[in-house]
């Protein structure tokens, strides 16, 4: 092969090496462009996100009762017309009014004093008549605002619930409402006041037995007139008589289930019923 042959070769192979470097980095372009696109789109989304939910945010705060001076203000999210219109609520509770509640003598569940237990159901309270008010306004019949008020109680795993945590002592509803939660018993003591404020017959319920976790459970149960319309199905439906009056289970902590409903880890329990 003479020089000039060789350098044409030579020639040829340096062109296609850089023809084969250019598409290689031009396709590294495109993966780098394309993948660019592809975050400036999932930032699009997440910034849209981030905007509804700041406007959300801003919905909620001023759907609130007025805020005053020394108070601490609790935003609860529920929802009336069955779990499919949402509302939040923000309420002012004095400190003065939390302390009074906080200082309070707190004794241990049990069987004991469960007579006791009724004196933590403080339906003259301002904050509970403004809760049942708003939510009557929002409802459009009895069992409509039983469930809502239920729903209110109810834990959602949201950070604007009423959360279900363990408790030792028991607590008064205003305390609750501050610290947004509680046992079975704090959850059936808030809608039980709530219930007795909005005029409703209302017991509480002491399990004869223990769950699984070795505590007593505490329920409620409403009087209605006949028999609730809007139980969920897929929940057997549990009534309790007092009086010659029927009442319908209702359960304060699990979220979804309705006055009527008796969910599935509760259907073996007998209960001690206690009228408030």
């Amino acid at each position: 092969m003479g020089v000039n042959e060789l350098s044409k070769t030579v020639a040829i192979l340096v062109i296609v090496s850089w023809l084969l470097i250019g598409l290689v980095a031009y396709s590294f372009y495109n993966n780098l462009v394309q993948e660019y696109n592809s975050l400036v789109g999932k930032y699009n989304e997440l910034a849209h996100n981030y905007n509804e939910l700041r406007n959300r945010y801003f919905e909620l705060w001023n759907n609130s009762f007025i805020h005053e001076a020394n108070c601490t203000a609790v935003t609860i999210v529920y929802y009336t017309n069955y779990t499919t219109t949402q509302h939040s609520i923000t309420l002012s509770v004095p400190y003065e009014k939390y302390d009074a509640y906080h200082e309070k003598d707190h004794p241990h569940w049990g069987e004991d004093n469960l007579t006791s237990s009724t004196n933590y159901i403080t339906y003259n309270e301002t904050i509970i008549s403004q809760i049942v008010a708003t939510i009557r306004n929002q409802t459009h019949s009895e069992e409509e605002l039983a469930n809502a008020l239920l729903d209110f109680v109810q834990d959602k795993n949201y950070a604007m619930s009423v959360r279900y945590y363990p408790t030792t002592e028991l607590k008064y509803p205003i305390e609750t409402l501050v610290e947004m939660g509680g046992d079975c018993d704090t959850h059936s003591f808030l809608y039980a006041t709530l219930m007795k404020a909005a005029g409703f017959k209302v017991l509480l319920l002491f399990s004869n037995e223990t769950l699984s976790d070795g505590l007593h459970h505490v329920a409620t149960a409403v009087h209605f007139e006949n028999p609730p319309e809007h139980s969920i199905s897929e929940y057997p439906s549990a009534s309790f008589i007092y009086n010659d009056e029927k009442y319908y289970f209702a359960e304060t902590t699990m979220w979804g289930s309705r006055v009527g409903d008796l969910p599935e880890n509760f259907k073996d329990l007998t209960f001690q019923m206690v009228p408030v």
